[in-house]
């Protein structure tokens, strides 16, 4: 698949996860996408001048889709502390996609290590209070009460005859 049609599903994917809690995200990833044919337009039409133009002809890069319009929903999305780990992901494989294309911005680099701070401290806050979490119950013995409770009211079936089966 090329770069363009993989843009383009991670836009559209992004968009349609983030359709009904965050609409913001859905009518960037719309406007993102139209960008992206207007942007696929001018490397069809650059490819077109190199292979006439003399041998000398140099062929255009994905750098040519460099824009803060196609980066934009994927930075929305992510900038959300309580987005759902769908959008999380699609937003940054989306993320991934551009940089490996080189389809980013040089001024951008700087916004994306902020939403990737943001997550990495709602993800560790997020595991710190599971792992508070954990330790009351341990803590307070109401795990072993709870399994006492289960290991007595579980029949014995190491004792029955085998009758019935």
């Amino acid at each position: 698949m090329n770069f363009v049609a993989q843009v383009e599903e991670h836009l559209r994917d992004l968009g349609a996860e983030a359709r009904k809690k965050h609409p913001g995200v859905k009518e960037a990833s719309e406007r993102a996408i139209l960008q992206l044919r207007t942007l696929q337009n001018a490397y069809v039409t650059a490819v077109r001048k190199a292979s006439q133009a003399s041998s000398g002809g140099k062929h255009p890069t994905t750098a040519l889709f460099q824009s803060q319009d196609l980066l934009r929903p994927f930075l929305l999305a992510a900038n959300y502390p309580n987005a759902s780990l769908q959008l999380l992901e699609i937003s940054l494989k989306g993320m991934s996609l551009l940089i490996k294309g080189n389809a980013i911005c040089p001024g951008d680099g700087i916004h994306m290590v902020r939403v990737w701070t943001i997550q990495a401290n709602v993800c560790a806050s997020t595991l710190s209070a599971e792992k508070k979490t954990a330790s009351n119950i341990s803590s307070s013995g109401a795990s072993s009460s709870w399994f006492g409770l289960l290991s007595s009211s579980t029949p014995d079936v190491s004792s029955s005859s085998g009758q019935g089966l």
